[in-house]
This record gives structure tokens, C-alpha cells and sequence, in this order.
């Protein structure tokens, strides 16, 4: 967990953030209470199944969920000691100029088929900075070969259905490090891509960290990536924070029985354990903040976890929310790629 010294400000803060969608009477909360933040340099995965709240706590850091969508957003999301709840427009623009941005999970549904890849990244250049379009196009060249294109001055006048899907990824991240962020959101941004690609775009983004110092959240369901790019981790279940610390303290020792249970259901685990990951039921989650949200699931869950508010704490060396994490010695394994976590 982040630790950071009174004269160093975390590259991200973020303190009770809360996300819901209102249609009607009808209140949906999607993200209750999540806390957490990232030192400059450093990485956090957040992790969870599909429907954990992933996606929508990386829209929130970044601005993008509209209140014209029924979207509402409420707690504190601070890029480099600049508040993005509540900004207007201008200073959201602002702030993802020069202080965060954002690669999503499909880069051919990311980039505009209309135009060329180098149009749509010095047109972002040229929408944020000060610079002549001779000098955006100059940056543009140097990003893509940055970003390890070849033929950078050719590819510029390249349409995105040329180019392959980690070609495309790789342009995705060369326009998102147009402005120089101090912090990138990469939201499931190796999913779609095969394990030779995904690992080259990994090499990519922590080589790109280790030169411009910046920090990275990186939203994945896939624990082999977790272990070979994230210092820390926050674990997400029902749009809860329930486990959040340092990547090798969480997967030699789970204190949460679902991060168990997540890396029972990898491949190798699955292999020597025989069990995993209880399917989830058609009962809909209890988000009212009384018990567990995981309880009904949980091969180890008593009355009582179903009756009370169970508040993040501190226990086995992070922060876990789970009324028996102390009393339970549940299975983890070594945080390395190489010893089979990747599926």
C-alpha cells in the first residue's frame, strides 16, 4: 500500500468515491466507497470479474461517466493534486491534457476509422499544447517510434483497419502519452490481444513508466498480468474495494476468501485444488451496506457476515474487508507469471 511522505503528493488520491445511475426513482450504485492511492512511478492493478466495477472506477478517475447519462459521482479523485469531481469541463480538460489519460480495451473501436492515425494524434496535440502543427507532427513521429512502430514517417498517413490489432494498441498508447501524463489508465488494454502481443505491449508499458516516471492503473480480470506489472493491487467484488496491497503480500497471502477463490479458478490451481470460483447466483447482490456482498457465495461465510456492515481494515499486513480474514488460512500462491498464474 502507498505510502507517501509529507512533501510528495501521490500521483492519484482517491478518497470515497462513489458512483450510481439514477433513472426515474431508481438509484443503481455501481461503486460504493472505494479509497486508494498510487505514488509517482508505481503501478496499480485493479482487479475483479466482469460487473465488479472496474471499468466505471477508471471512468470516474478520468471524468468521462456524464451526468446527462443519469451518471453521479461523489468522494474524491485528486491527478497530482488537482480534484476531478465536481471540475467543470475546462478544468477536466485541463487535467486530462497534462495529468492523466486513458487506453481502452479495444483500439479498433478507440481510434476513428475516418482518419488517418497521425490526424488523430496531432489533432490531440494541437487541441492541448502550444505548438505549430510542423511540431505536432514532428512529436507525432517521435511517439510511434517510441511506441516501437517501424516505418513511423509512413505509418503516420496509415488508417487504423491497416494496421493490426497490437499496432493498433500501440497507437492507442502513443495517443494517449501525446500530452505527457503523469498518470495512464489502462483499461483491460491486453485483452483482446494473443500472449505473444500481450506481452510485448506489457515490456512496452513498463519500459515507458521507467522513462517518463509516471504511474499506471491497470484494470485486467487476468492475474498472470496482475503478477508481472503491478506493485500494488485492489481487489474488486459488487463495486466494493475488498482486498488492496501490495501485489506479493495479496497473492502469497489472501486475507479475502474471493481473492482466493480467483486464484483457485486460474488453469494451474485448478489443476491441484479441484474447486473453484462458485458461480454466481440470480439473487442480486445486497448493495444496502449491511453484511458481506460476497457472503452467498463464500465457502466460508457464517450468519454473522451476513448481518453486519463489514468496514475495510487492516489484517494480515493489508487492508481487507472480511469480518474472519484474521481467523482464516486461506491458499495463495507465488506472484510470478512464470510459475503458471497467467491463463
Amino acid at each position: 500500500m502507498s505510502e507517501t511522505g509529507a512533501t510528495q503528493q501521490p500521483a492519484l488520491d482517491v478518497r470515497g468515491l462513489n458512483v450510481s445511475f439514477r433513472k426515474g426513482s431508481a438509484v443503481s450504485n455501481i461503486v460504493t466507497d472505494v479509497s486508494f492511492s498510487i505514488d509517482r512511478g508505481r503501478t496499480l492493478a485493479i482487479v475483479g470479474e466482469s460487473g465488479s466495477g472496474k471499468t466505471m472506477t477508471s471512468l470516474a478517475l478520468i471524468g468521462l461517466i456524464d451526468p446527462r447519462d443519469g451518471g453521479v459521482v461523489s468522494g474524491s479523485v485528486k491527478v497530482a493534486g488537482a480534484e476531478v469531481v465536481g471540475a467543470d469541463r475546462r478544468t477536466l480538460r485541463q487535467i486530462r491534457a497534462n495529468k492523466i489519460a486513458m487506453v481502452f480495451q479495444d483500439p479498433a473501436a478507440s481510434l476513428d476509422p475516418s482518419f488517418t492515425i497521425g490526424y488523430q494524434i496531432i489533432e490531440t496535440i494541437l487541441a492541448h499544447k502550444q505548438v505549430s502543427r510542423r511540431e505536432a507532427e514532428q512529436k507525432t513521429i517521435a511517439l510511434l517510434k517510441r511506441v516501437g512502430i517501424p516505418s513511423a514517417e509512413r505509418r503516420l498517413r496509415d488508417y487504423p483497419h491497416e494496421l493490426s490489432g497490437g499496432m493498433r494498441q500501440r497507437c492507442m498508447i502513443a495517443l494517449a502519452l501525446a500530452c505527457d501524463p503523469e498518470v495512464l489508465i489502462a483499461d483491460e488494454a491486453t485483452t483482446a490481444l494473443d500472449v505473444t502481443v500481450q506481452a510485448q505491449v506489457l515490456d512496452l508499458l513498463k519500459s515507458l513508466q521507467a522513462e517518463m516516471g509516471m504511474s499506471i492503473v491497470f484494470i485486467t480480470h487476468d492475474l498472470g498480468v496482475v503478477a508481472d506489472i503491478a506493485d500494488e493491487v485492489a481487489v474488486m467484488y459488487a463495486g466494493e474495494l475488498i482486498e488492496y496491497g501490495h501485489v506479493f503480500e495479496l497473492f502469497e497471502n489472501p486475507a479475502h476468501p474471493y481473492l482466493e477463490a480467483l486464484i483457485a479458478s486460474t488453469p494451474h490451481a485448478l489443476a491441484e485444488r479441484g474447486w473453484e470460483l462458485p458461480p454466481r447466483s440470480s439473487v442480486e447482490v445486497r448493495r444496502d451496506g449491511i453484511g458481506c456482498r460476497y457472503a452467498e457465495r463464500c465457502r466460508y461465510a457464517r450468519p454473522a457476515c451476513t448481518e453486519q456492515a463489514v468496514p475495510l481494515a487492516p489484517a494480515k499486513g493489508h487492508m481487507v474487508r472480511c469480518i474472519r480474514a484474521d481467523e482464516l488460512n486461506l491458499q495463495g500462491t507465488a506472484p510470478a507469471a512464470e510459475e503458471g498464474i497467467a491463463s
